[in-house]
């Protein structure tokens, strides 16, 4: 009886091991490795990878066209410069694809020698470095004719309507630029083929089929005509939730602690002669508002508030900008599988006016 009893306790748990096995094999094979087993060397965009919307996948070659390339660490050898660029992952590349860096097209068509720094490790407000920088003599030093301060619409009030520092410095500068130049390029994982991703496929799924925004981190909503390429996701807008979480109300006051800000440290950098362009990348949620059929979300205010306030500095106002090109019916402004936009945005925004007039 014991050795009947043990017998029927192994045959379950191989059943069970067999069955476990046989799923995760189904799930990885024909869905999550499409993810994180890809060896074509493509690029897959983030809120692709984290909702695991295959549908929404628009993979992309890393490859640069352009007749000019910006300056980084691995090419900067300490020379003036015309034009400085900071900012977050949209000034780093993070969408990976042709052409992602729009340095490249303030390069190209402006015949300008441009360097993007990547936001030190301890100095993650791109704002409070620019100050640092000036009061270190850097930036007098190495002379750029124009900076370009670029911050994501979800986290630009965060960062640069709070109270700067405007005597602090940096030491040891040139080392440290090289030294804390961060690659922020998407990392993603290796997994063997019995992982948690294959479960979250499963949920998300089930979320994305049966709840109207699909999961609440990466919400799905439909638009009233096709703005992205990929066969079954044209219509749909897939966005992170940050960009809900984050939106501007009418009434705030940030606004106008945002714009303090800049004109104040325009001013300084007028003392050098040095232009300063403030560059706000529109959330993909705000710059897609208006397509939004039945959209249970509200409005961002951001940019309608900035635009009223009066300015020392140059806005380079991308909502305005790309809105224009969606109104044409462009598709692919942004990736349907990304919170970053694509080449087209880079290319729409850095030939616009607010450039083209005033960069000599």
């Amino acid at each position: 009886m014991k050795l009947l009893r043990n017998y029927f306790f192994v045959k379950i748990f191989l059943s069970v091991t067999i069955l476990f096995v046989l799923f995760h094999a189904t799930i990885w094979i024909g869905y999550t490795s499409k993810i994180f087993d890809r060896d074509d060397g493509l690029y897959i965009g983030d809120l692709g990878r984290v909702s695991y919307q295959l549908d929404s996948l628009h993979p992309r070659k890393l490859e640069y066209t352009l007749e000019k390339r910006h300056l980084h660490r691995e090419n900067w050898n300490f020379e003036q410069v015309d034009i400085l660029t900071v900012g977050d992952s949209f000034s780093n590349a993070d969408t990976g694809g042709l052409n992602p860096y729009y340095q490249d097209y303030l390069a190209t068509f402006y015949d300008k020698k441009v360097l993007n720094l990547q936001r030190f490790s301890d100095k993650s407000n791109s704002m409070q470095l620019l100050i640092s920088l000036y009061n270190s003599g850097w930036l007098e030093r190495y002379k750029p004719k124009y900076i370009v301060l670029e911050a994501v619409e979800r986290f630009s009030l965060e960062m640069h309507s709070t109270p700067m520092d405007w005597d602090a410095t940096l030491k040891g500068l040139d080392n440290s630029i090289l030294a804390d130049f961060k690659t922020t390029n998407s990392y993603i994982p290796e997994l063997s083929f019995i992982n948690t991703a294959n479960y979250k496929f499963i949920l998300y799924s089930l979320e994305y089929k049966f709840l109207k925004v699909g999961h609440k981190w990466i919400p799905r909503l439909k638009l009233n005509q096709p703005l992205f390429t990929p066969k079954n996701y044209k219509d749909f807008l897939l966005f992170t939730n940050e960009d809900i979480r984050n939106h501007t109300k009418k009434d705030d006051k940030r606004v106008h602690l945002l714009n303090e800000n800049l004109n104040r440290l325009s001013k300084l950098l007028q003392t050098l002669d040095i232009k300063l362009f403030y560059m706000i990348a529109s959330d993909k949620y705000d710059l897609y508002y208006d397509f939004i059929v039945d959209n249970p979300y509200p409005k961002n205010y951001l940019f309608d508030l900035l635009r009223e306030t009066p300015k020392e500095y140059y806005f380079v106002d991308t909502k305005a900008i790309l809105l224009e090109a969606l109104k044409r019916g462009e598709k692919d402004i942004y990736y349907a599988d990304d919170a970053h936009w694509s080449y087209k945005a880079s290319e729409i925004i850095i030939r616009d006016n607010i450039f083209k007039d005033n960069i000599k």
